[in-house]
């Protein structure tokens, strides 16, 4: 089987973003043939791969064989992958991929899905002892989970404490001075992701912009209205980079040097001109 060569990130770079919207504290990520792949419990739920590779660059969901029509029928744009078909491939070219990177990951969360798969024991492999093990997400003070908005982004302190955004998102805000969860109430999410994605395009999609959103109202990025999200795509292409303003001024000045030249008459026609 031919598996992904690369020289392997310890951390994901590319779609670090997709982490923020995992349930926090309650997944863990392990490298795999050269990607990352993510769990929830035990169940393997994504395996993303970064990089130029089209056979490989993208996200790959784990989904039985007998099962993989129904998840198709829910998710039409995946399809098996030529080298691990177990698995359904969504290629980064796929348009919106970010949105359709939500989507998949709304079914994937849901209670008794069927996507993702508990990987079977290794031959040979020793029996643990059953261990209670008891997760907490330390990230996250869980008397900020059903507080009413208005208390809970008041005793918000670090942004990591704000709802949807984690230690990956924490971090990059703090490259561009927003250190505190109360500094990004104050500029509201739309000047906090400006002033961020000036330094880190990356954050340039869609699914951040939800995520703010919700951060802000203390409620899950997937529960903000569709109005929010239009609002949310919108502004989100609106800091796309203009391409007319990255144009050498070089290209201007030869444009306007053959205009100039075009104007001049023809030589013969003075000559014509002088003999008459």
């Amino acid at each position: 089987m031919e598996f992904r060569k690369q020289t392997m990130a310890k951390t994901p770079i590319e779609f670090a973003w997709i982490e923020d919207l995992l349930p926090e504290g309650e997944w863990r990520r392990k490298s795999m043939f050269g990607g990352f792949a993510y769990y929830i419990d035990e169940k393997m739920i994504l395996l993303t791969f970064e990089g130029n590779d089209t056979k490989w660059s993208g996200a790959l969901f784990p989904v039985d064989k007998e099962l993989q029509p129904q998840a198709l029928k829910q998710q039409p744009l995946l399809k098996p992958h030529s080298i691990l078909p177990k698995w359904l491939f969504l290629p980064t070219q796929t348009e919106s991929f970010d949105d359709v990177i939500e989507g998949i990951l709304r079914d994937v969360l849901k209670p008794h899905s069927i996507w993702g798969s508990i990987p079977k024991p290794k031959k040979g492999a020793k029996k643990t002892k059953d261990v209670i093990d008891t997760k907490i997400d330390t990230r996250k003070p869980t008397m900020f989970s059903d507080e009413p908005a208005d208390q809970a982004l008041q005793k918000a302190k670090r942004v990591c404490d704000l709802k949807n955004l984690g230690t990956g998102a924490q971090a990059a805000f703090a490259t561009v001075g927003i250190i505190t969860a109360q500094q990004i109430i104050k500029m509201g999410w739309k000047k906090a992701m400006k002033k961020l994605v000036e330094k880190k395009p990356k954050y340039r999609h869609s699914i951040f912009a939800y995520a703010l959103i919700g951060a802000l109202k203390n409620t899950e990025f997937t529960q903000i209205s569709e109005e929010e999200k239009a609002e949310a795509r919108a502004y989100t292409k609106s800091l796309a980079p203009d391409k007319k303003a990255a144009l050498p001024k070089k290209s201007k000045k030869a444009k306007t040097s053959k205009k100039t030249r075009s104007l001049k008459p023809p030589a013969k026609s003075k000559n014509k001109t002088s003999k008459k």
